[in-house]
């Protein structure tokens, strides 16, 4: 696209992001053509929303690639403005922020040091392993802004549908960990999603953190110590049934717990 194309489309994403407003059409003109230009739109939308806190992967297998219509895997930011802290409380948000909120239980895991591209020599897991510093236990907020159906490479220009991330810590050895994410309101507790950590690469998340090493969002610098690279969702993604406190219990690694509100 020419650049009043894509000014116009990074418009679009940037106050859709900004005002939880749903975009009813997106002309095919402002959609990116091929995966660098989603990267290069992608970019530009988080270099006007903040800082780049972390990314969330997908297309890690060959039949999500295939699905998708890319080579390799992908990647997401999320912006530090929309990360919340759930380590000494319960983070507090507001369904006004979001317009059709989802739940999704995941892995990450945070860099101690950066991974610069490296093309000529993929990095190997023991390499990537040594540049973790922690685990984490999390909970994404997935919030679509687009219309469905627009394919993978639109989705990605808007950062995957991120919505929102609230992080807990953990220094556990990561190994089959069942999850329960479940809410009380009103008195009464109900499960909102189950699943285990065999729901990412048959029980291989940091795998996904490898591939996202030599596949890289960031062509110039890679992936950023500091940063967090979530590995998908083990529940699937149930819509937000409404205000309530949550709690996502991690078996043995803790939990994450969170409040929506109107």
């Amino acid at each position: 696209m020419d650049s009043t194309l894509f000014a116009a489309a990074r418009a679009d994403l940037v106050r859709a992001r900004r005002e939880a407003r749903a975009i009813a059409t997106w002309p095919t003109e402002r959609r990116p053509g091929d995966l660098a230009e989603a990267y290069r739109l992608q970019s530009a939308v988080a270099a006007e929303l903040g800082a780049v806190a972390g990314w969330k992967v997908a297309a890690v297998t060959d039949e999500q690639r295939e699905a998708m219509g890319v080579a390799t895997p992908i990647a997401a930011p999320m912006l530090d403005r929309w990360m919340h802290d759930a380590r000494a409380a319960a983070a507090t948000l507001s369904l006004a922020d979001f317009i059709a909120p989802r739940l999704e239980c995941e892995f990450a895991f945070e860099l101690a040091r950066d991974l610069p591209p490296r093309p000529a020599q993929p990095y190997t897991r023991a390499e990537v392993a040594a540049a973790i510093h922690a685990l984490r236990i999390g909970v994404e907020i997935v919030d679509w802004r687009l219309p469905r159906g627009l394919g993978a490479l639109s989705e990605l220009a808007d950062g995957f549908n991120n919505g929102a991330y609230i992080a807990a810590w953990s220094d556990i050895d990561l190994g089959a960990i069942a999850i329960v994410l479940r809410r009380s309101h009103d008195g009464r507790s109900d499960d909102v999603a189950r699943g285990d950590g065999k729901a990412i690469l048959d029980g291989d998340p940091f795998g996904t953190v490898v591939m996202l090493a030599n596949a890289s969002p960031d062509a110039v610098r890679g992936l950023a110590a500091g940063t967090i690279v979530t590995t998908g969702s083990c529940t699937g993604a149930p819509l937000v049934p409404g205000e309530g406190r949550y709690i996502a219990e991690f078996a043995r690694l803790g939990n994450v717990e969170f409040v929506f509100r109107r």
